[in-house]
């Protein structure tokens, strides 16, 4: 009997572990996916969203790796973007847009060496995209001018960061 009564309060916990890590999520008009295993890596690929790209919006492809994006600066177009970030590296990298005319590399950092997002417009982001995976997203963009930069420890203070021009 006292089996049976710890089995069903450990059934119990795990549904409620459950029910609360569901929960949690961003809200934010961005989501990710990856469309290859990233079970090597250390990115948790069940915590990414997946949507449909919106129909009609302007495409933006960009490879990631270490240290860089590639497009190195990136054009698109007004409006929501359907944004397919690959990472080409060994290591997870994520993609961070952010509405400003400062110098990528003069973005305001915390202490710890990485960007000040709440310091930022930041409209989107493709976040925690593993080696050899795409990470998508949409993201609505007004013209005007970006940056795009990795926050992920130490990236940033790398060099992992480009321009995006939205015209």
């Amino acid at each position: 009997m006292k089996r049976l009564i710890r089995g069903c309060a450990f059934a119990a916990a795990a549904l409620l572990a459950v029910g609360v890590l569901a929960g949690c999520g961003s809200s934010d008009s961005s989501s990710t996916s990856t469309t290859a295993a990233a079970a090597d890596s250390d990115v948790d690929s069940d915590a990414a969203a997946s949507t449909t790209p919106a129909a009609g919006g302007a495409e933006l492809d960009v490879s990631m790796k270490e240290y860089s994006y590639t497009p190195s600066a990136a054009k698109t177009t007004a409006g929501a973007v359907n944004i397919s970030a690959v990472n080409d590296g060994s290591l997870p990298h994520e993609m961070v847009i952010a509405k400003t005319n400062l110098d990528p590399s003069k973005l305001p950092t915390l202490d710890d060496g990485s960007v000040n997002e709440d310091a930022l417009d930041v409209p989107g982001e493709v976040s925690d995209v593993g080696p050899g995976a795409t990470g998508t997203g949409t993201v609505d963009l007004k013209p005007g001018n970006y940056v795009m930069f990795c926050n992920l420890p130490g990236h940033y203070a790398a060099g992992m960061y480009g321009t995006l021009t939205v015209k």
